[in-house]
């Protein structure tokens, strides 16, 4: 008994050297974001069903406020720092895009209480939430057109390509209704920001005047800008860009590497077809190309969206947006996996989530490229190539080696002075630059102490035992 109370007492000692990741407060740069299709995400309140039809693609179908709620603590999982809601502003049609009331919750999501629960809920898990908000188009029978107010002008395509009357946000007026809008909602439910859609007719002083007035409400919250250029604008020149290149193997980063990277990225979104539909349609396996995009997009300058259902990832089969419900019964285990690892390592990493951006290796399709802090850097390799690859790094100290951590590997310098990076056909690796200090002994050494104690109490064990039949 004292010798088993020996060996639990070297293992307890050595558990306790294993090293941890430490949680680092999330700074605005560096948000992964996901996007949640309010009526298409989890139907959690079924007594503010007033009129679904889950069989109409064009109708409500359920989602509601409560039931984000009751996902939060699987998002924070995840690593979601942000929760970015489609409008949920009382509208014509399920996605919101057709304003008819900017300063009211649309009943069939629920209500202004039930948005002020899910902020704390988000709170609660250091998390933030902001609306989509749509400063472009309101529904046809939206009072200011049954007025024939010159609030709006003629009809134009909103973002899902329907025609609708336009909001004027050259008028004055207007610019004052909405920046009072958007104070209420801070005000009234404690809401991090806003995701505003707009057009080239919007003035940028009101951008800029509007991101005043909500930082003046609260501090912290910040704004996204999607329709015109801005500091913190969508790219979407990017997500075409990088979805041609990663949705089969065999084509390098390099082109959207040697370009300046900011602002936010995506790979799917409410308005665009699934990238895994993209990678289906090329024959390929979407988890794997999936695990490559993630890497990437949790490794670049800026911020991340990620689309409702990309824990699945869904497939909605046709070159269309994908509004169906989330299919959240069906989550891949490697690619959720995936996003929690990739989410600790940005979570505590300055280099990833401030630093400065070099690609500095090339070998076929596989990339290799820095980030640099004061404090820190690290070398991100995704090779999308057909075949195993080997990128060949200079410009690193002898004293120095690179630490996986994706895959727990270690690269040391080479006798050229080279540190050779090898990865295998469409996989992805993240190298922490820190001191070489030559093999772990004290590891190894406690690592012998373990398995010879363990052997020794097995012997001892079993010479007990034959003694024991012997009498």
């Amino acid at each position: 008994m004292h010798y088993i109370r020996k060996v639990l007492l070297v293992m307890v000692l050595f558990l306790c050297f294993i090293p941890t990741i430490t949680v680092m407060a999330e700074e605005q740069t560096g948000e992964r974001i996901y996007y949640i299709l309010v009526d298409r995400y989890v139907n959690g309140d079924s007594s503010n069903d007033i009129e679904i039809n889950i069989d109409d693609p064009t109708a409500y179908h359920g989602g509601d406020l409560q039931g984000i709620i009751d996902r939060v603590p699987n998002l924070s999982e995840l690593g979601i720092t942000t929760l970015n809601l489609s409008p949920v502003m009382t509208a014509g049609s399920y996605h919101g895009f057709d304003l008819l009331d900017a300063q009211s919750v649309d009943p069939q999501f629920g209500n202004i209480a039930e948005l002020q629960n899910l902020v704390a809920e988000v709170d609660e898990h250091d998390m933030k939430v902001i609306l989509d908000f749509v400063l472009t188009h309101v529904a046809d029978d939206h009072a200011w057109v049954k007025q024939q107010s010159d609030w709006v002008a003629e009809p134009s395509m909103n973002q899902l390509d329907e025609e609708l009357p336009t909001i004027n946000l050259e008028n004055e007026d207007v610019q004052q209704y909405f920046l009072e809008t958007a104070v209420y909602w801070i005000k009234s439910t404690g809401i991090d920001g806003f995701h505003v859609y707009v057009d080239e007719q919007t003035p940028p002083s009101f951008i800029e005047e509007l991101r005043q007035r909500i930082q003046a409400e609260k501090e912290d919250a910040f704004l996204i800008v999607d329709g015109i250029e801005d500091e913190n604008q969508i790219d979407h020149d990017f997500q075409r860009e990088v979805v041609d290149i990663l949705k089969q193997p065999g084509k390098s980063l390099e082109p959207l590497l040697t370009q300046e990277i900011n602002g936010f990225h995506y790979m799917e979104s409410a308005l665009t077809s699934r990238f895994t539909h993209e990678t289906v349609k090329e024959g390929f396996h979407p988890v794997t190309r999936w695990k490559l995009a993630s890497t990437l997009l949790y490794t670049l300058p800026g911020s991340s969206f990620v689309y409702q259902g990309v824990e699945v990832p869904m497939d909605n089969g046709v070159d269309e947006p994908d509004h169906r419900m989330a299919e959240l019964n069906k989550e891949d285990e490697e690619i959720t996996q995936h996003l929690e690892k990739l989410a600790a390592i940005r979570q505590d990493s300055s280099a990833l989530k401030n630093g400065d951006i070099e690609l500095i290796a090339q070998a076929g399709a596989m990339s290799v490229y820095k980030r640099s802090a004061e404090d820190q850097t690290m070398y991100i390799a995704i090779n999308n190539d057909t075949e195993t690859q080997v990128a060949s790094l200079e410009g690193i100290s002898a004293d120095m080696q690179l630490k996986g951590l994706l895959e727990d590997n270690i690269v040391r310098q080479q006798n050229d002075g080279t540190y050779r990076v090898i990865l295998e056909r469409e996989t992805s690796n993240i190298f922490v630059l820190e001191e070489d200090t030559g093999f772990n002994w004290f590891f190894i050494a406690m690592m012998i102490v373990i398995l010879g104690g363990f052997v020794a109490f097995i012997v001892a064990i079993s010479v007990k035992n034959r003694k024991m039949r012997q009498e």
